[in-house]
């Protein structure tokens, strides 16, 4: 399924809301905040850690999503929503010698769409005094559920590499030839000899606080950490691709370090050491952990309109009409035994 098709099943879903049935059960609306990734990028001193142990914060981008939601009954609503999601991260931002050596960075634009059940562990239904006029109420809700997103990691060529790599024979181009301002995608030059999808799915858990105003605008905040099945959002997991099967470009993506690198690194056996992080017929060298798979998560706060849906019966006795005109006793014929004047006749 495309992303195309994805925003289209999701519009479906908007325009076609305000025509299903339940007062009060539908809101729709937009999200919007902050963006994290976790995966073989970046870190802090130790290998990779899960949750916010090793996000860097400077590295924090933007998501956004569309959304309706239904509440089935005062505790399970399902919500499905549709957005992007921004990551990025270098091994730059990290103390790790080694992840600092291998000198890879990133940037990925992740197109999700997603169906989560929200289940209530607390709410209030009024949070204000009584002798005010308006009705804010608050709940707590734990999330989880099912994503299928796309993506497409990015990087840029690495000047020092590319110089190091041309000095050393390994590629024939001229590094002043190269646009180091244009961002590849990865996928394209199999950087690791791995053409991953560009595809995958994802739990996203998480949990939220919502207020509710006069039950017609919910403002929420929602944290949630999607857990994927796959390994490329950063294009590290497994090991150097054989260079016959590159070109120079993916050569350079492919292995971004370079020995200047590794002396400000005070590595006393650098012209061995570099070889850690290039491909070898000796050895594999790791380029990644395979063993885990990489993470996204978002923070949000959205505003939602809640649809003020009547049936047939509440529009045709409560409507606001009605209410403005005030009630109307029936009118009835006048009873047997009244001539025209009102006079009884026996």
């Amino acid at each position: 399924m495309t992303v195309h098709k994805l925003f289209l099943l999701f519009a479906t879903l908007f325009v076609g809301v305000t025509a299903l049935h339940g007062q009060y059960r539908w809101d729709v609306g937009i999200a919007a905040g902050t963006g994290h990734y976790l995966g073989d990028i970046g870190g802090e001193e130790l290998t990779r850690r899960d949750l916010i142990f090793d996000l860097h914060v400077d590295q924090t981008k933007f998501s956004s999503h569309l959304f309706a939601r239904y509440r089935f009954n005062n505790i399970i609503s399902l919500k499905g929503s549709f957005g992007t999601v921004f990551t990025e991260d270098t091994d730059r931002a990290t103390i790790n010698k080694d992840r600092v050596a291998r000198n890879a960075h990133f940037r990925n634009r992740i197109y999700e769409g997603s169906l989560r059940v929200q289940g209530i562990v607390w709410s209030r239904p009024n949070m204000l005094p009584y002798q005010f006029r308006r009705n804010i109420s608050g709940e707590l809700y734990g999330i989880a559920g099912l994503s299928y997103f796309r993506h497409n990691p990015q990087a840029r060529i690495t000047q020092e590499a590319a110089e190091y790599q041309y000095n050393q024979g390994l590629i024939s181009t001229d590094p002043a030839s190269f646009d180091y301002d244009v961002w590849y995608d990865l996928r394209d030059y199999q950087t690791e000899g791995v053409a991953y999808a560009k595809s995958s799915v994802a739990i996203p858990l998480g949990m939220g606080a919502a207020f509710t105003l006069n039950k017609n605008w919910r403002v929420s905040l929602e944290m949630v950490w999607s857990l994927t099945f796959t390994d490329f959002i950063d294009d590290v997991s497994t090991t150097y691709a054989d260079p016959e099967t590159l070109d120079d470009i993916g050569r350079v993506l492919s292995s971004p370090t370079h020995l200047e690198l590794i002396n400000d690194l005070g590595i006393s056996d650098s012209e061995t050491y570099i070889q850690n992080h290039q491909y070898s017929d000796a050895f594999n060298s790791p380029r990644g952990n395979p063993g885990r798979n990489d993470a996204f998560g978002t923070l949000q706060i959205s505003v939602s309109k809640i649809i003020k849906y009547q049936s047939s019966f509440s529009r045709r006795n409560y409507s606001n009409k009605r209410k403005k005109n005030g009630w109307k006793a029936p009118r009835r014929n006048k009873p047997r035994g009244y001539n025209k004047r009102g006079r009884a006749r026996f």
